[in-house]
């Protein structure tokens, strides 16, 4: 088993994809959830892009001066129907009058009395915006789509004020450990506080799902199981700690008790190899490490895959790109994928990236100087400056 087997694993399970109707004004970050048909021509009408007089273009080079009938501004019905000797004054964004499809802009006209006579003019540009050159009616904006500030401003010109939206993920995440302390409780020897359910929902969050924090559970097994129960709501559990085969890793000892039934068990990568990916009735449940730097990467890995997968995005693998080392890395040769915490930055054309030396499972001060994890392929030695290696975005 490895990252893409475990993957095309995860992507092999049904989930139901729900959706909502919410206010647009409410919709940056979502997801369409099924195809938007476009229901007028946008513009609904010709209209002119400049400030200037609207003629009929096979009158230009044969009539040096036009009478001008009257003025339609922005907004306003035109009731003109011109001749070919003919003209009426227009704005920015005015209905463009009947047999009218060429605008003399402003600057190439003088005007005096009731006549226009044009100076100067470019045939190639006729500053009309054709009825539907934004959007024609039948068109369709296809699904799945992220809502970004472009697509909210043009589903806005359509008034459009409902969308439909893929439902956000739920996830719940459950902390475990008698070590575990919660923030804001006094510190005690030997614990620790509870740090990666906060770092995790952020990045989950900020994939788009919807995250809740059980209360921390300690190495019970009563609590878990009531813990799990807690999560009807939920479609994505995530547990920390009690993955490992020590005595009190009860995740493990009682997966069966517990009504898991494993799709992933292990798998050889650095840091996170104790983990657990598996179906608790209709949710999937990743039962990751304890340490937080390993769980972290975890959910980077496979969480952040689902969610995304979930929302629409056509994933196969995960999503990585390509750089150079900026210096030599001493590697012991190993059987695990590591997935190293580095910097990646841009130099002229090139980008390279920057391995820490220290890479321990507990290390957050390294965490937060990285910016990507450098994947250093299973049974790879030592990689030498200016080597080409795959990289991930964090």
């Amino acid at each position: 088993m490895n990252v893409f087997r475990a993957l095309k694993e995860i992507y092999k399970q049904n989930f139901s994809c729900l959706a909502e109707n919410i206010y647009l004004k409410d919709s940056f970050g979502r997801t369409l959830s099924k195809p938007l048909a476009i229901n007028k021509n946008i513009p609904e009408f010709d209209t002119s892009s400049m400030d200037g007089f609207a003629v009929r273009k096979s009158s230009l080079g044969k009539i040096g001066r036009f009478t001008v009938l009257g003025e339609t501004p922005a907004g306003s019905r035109s009731s003109y129907t011109i001749k070919p000797n003919e003209c009426v004054k227009v704005y920015t964004g005015s209905r463009m009058p009947k047999n009218a499809d060429f605008v003399v802009i402003q600057e190439n006209t003088l005007s005096q009395s009731n006549f226009m006579y044009v100076n100067n003019y470019d045939k190639k540009s006729s500053y009309v915006r054709k009825t539907g050159l934004d959007f024609k009616k039948g068109q369709i904006i296809s699904n799945p789509m992220l809502i970004d500030y472009k697509l909210i401003s043009a589903l806005a010109s359509l008034n459009v004020e409902k969308v439909s939206v893929i439902k956000k993920p739920k996830v719940c995440i459950i902390p475990t450990g008698n070590e575990i302390l919660a923030l804001g409780s006094k510190a005690k020897k030997n614990s620790i506080y509870s740090s990666s359910p906060y770092g995790i929902k952020s990045m989950l969050e900020n994939e788009g799902a919807e995250v809740t924090i059980a209360p921390i559970c300690r190495d019970n097994l009563d609590e878990i199981i009531c813990a799990l129960s807690n999560t009807k709501q939920s479609q994505i559990i995530i547990t920390l700690g009690g993955v490992s085969k020590g005595n009190y890793d009860l995740i493990r000892k009682h997966y069966r008790k517990l009504g898991i039934k494993i799709l992933v068990d292990g798998i050889p990568i650095k840091p996170g190899k104790p983990l657990i990916i598996g179906k608790l009735d209709r949710k999937i449940i990743f039962c990751l490490p304890g340490n937080p730097i390993s769980s972290i990467v975890c959910s980077k890995l496979f969480v952040v895959s689902l969610i995304r997968k979930i929302l629409g995005e056509k994933l196969e693998t995960l999503t990585t790109r390509k750089a150079l080392l900026s210096e030599d890395i001493e590697i012991p040769i190993s059987q695990r994928e590591h997935y190293m915490r580095a910097f990646t930055y841009q130099k002229a054309a090139t980008q390279y990236v920057k391995p820490f030396s220290k890479q321990d499972s507990s290390l957050h001060s390294v965490l937060i100087k990285s910016n990507c994890l450098l994947i250093i392929p299973p049974g790879s030695s030592s990689k030498l400056k200016d080597q080409i290696v795959d990289i991930i975005d964090i």
